[in-house]
């Protein structure tokens, strides 16, 4: 495999956990969105891995993985989506979760994000940021034990571009 998300996952809880009293706030950040791509690369690998497999050069195997793109990705996660699979739509709400954190993560200011207009202005917590870590593992275990038929429903969804 390309990218080991295990490792990426063990990073983000090292970065929260980093600095034992007060957590800096760049850790936390750091941890968010590592564990955000630990999922978003999990979503790559399972579309490459499925539609041209592991054992194929590079240049076979790279563009499929790079087919997926984080706003395609959040629509075709989009929960509306799998009312019929349960399961896609706890994988979809923790990617949705995710995704907002990490560009919370990456471009605000603010010490806090806005999922909850009363608590901005507080600091992030390290507590916020491992339940983050924690849902980026749920969606992994989720990705992982999903049923052949529906976890190739969901990658063509995460691959094909659809037409208006």
């Amino acid at each position: 495999m390309p990218i080991n998300v295990d490792h990426q996952l063990d990073n983000a809880r090292l970065l929260a956990m980093q600095d034992k009293r007060r957590p800096r706030e760049t850790s936390l950040r750091r941890a968010v969105w590592t564990a955000y791509y630990a999922l978003f690369n999990a979503l790559c690998q399972a579309c490459a891995d499925e539609l041209v497999g592991w054992s194929k050069p590079w240049q076979v195997y790279t563009p499929i993985f790079r087919a997926v793109d984080h706003s395609g990705a959040a629509q075709a996660l989009d929960p509306r989506h799998w009312r019929d699979t349960p399961e896609l739509q706890q994988l979809g709400r923790a990617f949705g979760d995710l995704r907002a954190a990490r560009e919370w993560a990456d471009y605000n200011p603010e010490p806090r994000p806005n999922f909850d207009a009363a608590m901005n202005g507080d600091p992030f917590t390290r507590d916020e940021a491992l339940r983050l870590i924690e849902a980026a593992e749920l969606a992994l275990r989720i990705l992982l034990g999903l049923n052949p038929e529906t976890r190739l429903r969901l990658i063509v969804r995460l691959v094909a571009k659809t037409r208006r």
